[in-house]
């Protein structure tokens, strides 16, 4: 039977490429990837970094032998009597705003350099106060000037020196005294003295490490794994998706393929073909294309991956030293995935095709009896089901996973999915009421549109899946994002009660321009300071590391408000610890409870949870008390009029407080203004990721269609020489065909409206349990534009593709045998 699915591709060839071509960029969509996905996986830069070339280093204690990394400092004493029993040399981090230069840089003093690998490659090594390299920085960097902001003083310095890159920082290195100056606190002290001695010389006050266990002070000890995480979050969810959409199009596609050729497996079965023999035909048909459609995929999906990596470094979805190596096993998955979609697709109808009486075929290729087989009945309910039952679980037993697009992707999935499978059914009542309005209209054109639409289900059903996914998936996905992020800054709206925030042009803002703040009249300010700590027991047990704001006391309850949920707000101890349910939950902690916390500085302070709050929905919602901090910069500062809380600064206030400011780098703005740089900087790299998802998804959706009605139009040429015979001229005919497709653009539209409406109130319905009068944003621009592309497409392709169905003499085309 193969020999004769080979020779029937042979006679068939024009029909065949619709299901060729999609199934070849479905494996390509779908290795490119898979590709990608199996890139963030693993140790890119195993081993140490940082310290990578040091024999040994005296870190800063942290709980169970865990050392703290920068910027947490050693115990004076430490640095004394390791200093003194044999050679060591400092080493400090801490945060530089380099202008011109990256965000994010780290300064060192030159003497460390060498312990990470740095190497000069062009100029000389910092000596004077005013000098500095560059680390990966161009040669002709050499010579300029470069303003350089520390917590602790601004000033210019000239670049002597440029070193080569490393991954896992932007670093900028100063002379061994102007480090010191700038950061004076040691983080670690670098030694070639027996690690074992040095245990005892420290005597429990601080960490001693050397060999594979530098990786512990690396600001990424995964190696960068840690790094890739974005990537790896990006590539995941394009990759479940991708197999979807590529799956479900390639296997509609196909089963539209076998649906037109029935009347001619209808004739071999009444010239004494099995239905044994059809099947294995048809199913060598399939698989002599999938073979060959995966291996051309598989080869087009590394050079797809490439332009794919380059947008992904553009938009910092992933690290700049980011790769995608060809590796076979995603190739090798992908071109299963491929064989075996192309198998699936032609098998869902032949087996039910071949199963009827040859009589009974006959008719059924004339007329169709059934839009819905049992299987898609199965699925498209099953999906369904899954959805309301996922929403509903997720909205009474953890609705913050609402909140986040990543984590509630399913949902809408499972929507569009159901919506797309059982579109069938869908199709004659949502027909009826689009072309209503036609019914009563003398003209036969509408009429016939009408009836087309109609009676041609399946046709139609084939046109309007593509739409629906393409249309659906970015109406839903970007509703549960849009959605998520408003809600998110509902709830802090709801939770700081301030009018204006000052936030600082460096590392942070230092004491002089807090002091000048805190002078202005008639101005309350709210320092707060962010950091990560770590708490743990009396013994030393670490229990867990949180993301915290530190706070005065008298700002709980008054400017900081979080939903409470035990204990109170009011009047708490100056020690205080504020922690939310999620953390409360998973350590086993609760109101009363003392422990003990580690600040990034390295020192430890008892403090007392003073009072759970409702979980976080951008981490961890934890506050600790200002007191304890010390010296440590706050990273913003809250204000608001001394009249009262939340009321806005007025003029003379505002003039006040910008005098404040002047020459700090620091500015002022509205709370408003804040949040909304705060959301859109965090919803920057989500959004560069849903681009890739639903970019993919749709381009291949829109492929599919115009597949789709190519395959359609090549069998309706007897259909439009009949029309022709009837009297009907050219332009009519096309014009019948672009109505047509043009409704099945509106069908999806509708159905895909109605995907988006379950997603959103399925939502709706988890994220009121977080706020009051929790927003839904409905992302009208982008659903439209891509109803406007979807229909485009359809339009254009079926009107080409009916002129070319239309060449011919209708006479001519008339005898044409399919």
């Amino acid at each position: 039977m193969l020999r004769i699915a080979a020779a029937t591709l042979r006679h068939r060839l024009t029909g065949f490429v619709g299901a060729f071509l999609a199934l070849a960029l479905g494996t390509t969509m779908i290795g490119m990837m898979t590709l990608t996905l199996a890139a963030t996986f693993g140790t890119p830069h195993p081993g140490p970094q940082r310290f990578k070339e040091a024999p040994a280093v005296v870190a800063p204690q942290g709980f169970e032998g865990r050392p703290m990394k920068a910027p947490a400092v050693l115990p004076p004493e430490v640095v004394t009597r390791v200093t003194a029993a044999g050679k060591a040399t400092p080493d400090r981090s801490f945060p530089v705003r380099l202008e011109p230069g990256p965000a994010g840089t780290t300064g060192h003093p030159w003497s460390s350099a060498a312990f990470a690998g740095y190497h000069l490659v062009a100029g000389r090594a910092p000596r004077a106060p005013d000098e500095i390299a560059v680390g990966g920085g161009a040669p002709s960097l050499i010579g300029s000037q470069a303003r350089a902001a520390t917590a602790r003083d601004t000033g210019r310095y000239r670049v002597v020196g440029v070193t080569d890159a490393l991954w896992f920082e932007s670093a900028v290195f100063f002379a061994d005294a102007e480090a010191q100056r700038l950061s004076p606190g040691v983080n670690a002290l670098v030694t070639d003295q027996d690690p074992a001695r040095l245990s005892a010389l420290v005597g429990g006050r601080a960490t001693v490490l050397h060999g594979a266990a530098l990786t512990r002070l690396d600001a990424d000890s995964t190696g960068g794994a840690q790094a890739l995480a974005n990537a790896q979050a990006m590539a995941g969810s394009t990759t479940g998706l991708a197999v979807s959409v590529a799956v479900f199009v390639v296997i509609a596609t196909f089963a539209f393929a076998t649906e037109q050729r029935r009347r001619e497996l209808a004739l071999m079965r009444l010239v004494g073909a099995s239905p044994r023999q059809m099947r294995r035909m048809v199913l060598g048909e399939a698989l002599l294309i999938g073979l060959a459609a995966a291996v051309v995929g598989c080869a087009l999906a590394p050079l797809c991956a490439v332009p794919l990596r380059s947008w992904m470094l553009d938009h910092d979805v992933a690290p700049s030293w980011f790769t995608i190596p060809v590796d076979p096993l995603p190739l090798l998955v992908s071109f299963v995935i491929g064989v075996a979609a192309a198998l699936a697709g032609s098998a869902a109808t032949l087996v039910r095709v071949s199963l009827v009486r040859p009589i009974e075929v006959l008719r059924e290729s004339a007329v169709e009896r059934r839009g819905m087989t049992p299987v898609r009945w199965l699925l498209g309910t099953g999906m369904l089901i899954g959805a309301v039952v996922a929403g509903t679980v997720i909205g009474r037993t953890e609705p913050y996973l609402a909140a986040s697009a990543r984590k509630y992707e399913v949902v809408p999935v499972l929507y569009v999915g159901a919506v797309t499978l059982l579109a069938p059914i869908l199709l004659r009542p949502v027909v009826r009421l689009l072309v209503g309005p036609l019914r009563g209209s003398a003209k036969a054109g509408p009429l016939l549109v009408r009836e087309n639409v109609l009676t041609s289900r399946r046709r139609t059903a084939a046109t309007v899946a593509p739409i629906v996914v393409a249309v659906g998936l970015v109406a839903t996905l970007l509703t549960v994002e849009k959605s998520g992020d408003a809600v998110v800054l509902a709830r802090r709206r709801q939770e700081i009660h301030a009018a204006n925030v000052v936030v600082p042009g460096g590392p942070g803002i230092d004491s002089g321009t807090l002091a000048r703040l805190a002078a202005v009249p008639g101005v309350r300010i709210t320092p707060v300071t962010s950091m990560n700590i770590r708490i743990g027991t009396a013994e030393g047990d670490q229990i867990d590391s949180l993301s915290a704001n530190a706070v005065p006391a008298a700002a709980l309850g008054a400017t900081v408000t979080p939903p409470v949920l035990s204990g109170s707000l009011t009047s708490p101890p100056e020690d205080f610890l504020v922690i939310d349910e999620h953390a409360a939950r998973s350590d086993g902690l609760s109101v009363g409870d003392r422990v003990v916390t580690l600040l990034p500085t390295g020192a430890r302070v008892p403090t007392v949870i003073a009072a759970v709050v409702a979980r976080g929905l951008n981490g961890d919602d934890t506050y600790l008390s200002a007191s304890l901090t010390g010296a440590m910069t706050p990273s913003r500062v809250y204000l608001d009029s001394g009249a009262g809380t939340g009321l806005p600064l007025d003029e003379r206030q505002t003039a006040a407080v910008e005098r404040a400011l002047a020459g700090s780098g620091a500015r002022l703005m509205t709370y408003d203004a804040y949040l909304e740089a705060q959301r859109a900087h965090a919803a920057e790299q989500t959004d560069n990721a849903a681009v890739v998802v639903l970019g993919i998804a749709l381009a291949y959706a829109l492929i599919a269609v115009a597949n789709t009605l190519i395959m359609a139009m090549a069998g309706r040429r007897r259909e439009f020489a009949l029309l022709g015979l009837a009297g009907a001229v050219r332009g009519q005919i096309v014009g019948v065909a672009v109505a047509e497709s043009a409704v099945a653009v509106a069908v999806a539209a509708v159905l895909a409206a109605v995907a988006t409406g379950l997603t959103a109130v399925t939502q709706h319905a988890s994220l009121s349990r977080l706020v009051t009068g929790a927003p839904t944003v409905i992302p009208w621009t982008p659903t439209v534009a891509t109803v406007a592309l979807c229909a485009l497409v359809t339009v254009v392709t079926a009107a080409r593709t009916a002129r070319r169905a239309t060449r011919r003499r209708a006479v001519e085309a008339a005898g044409v045998r399919e």
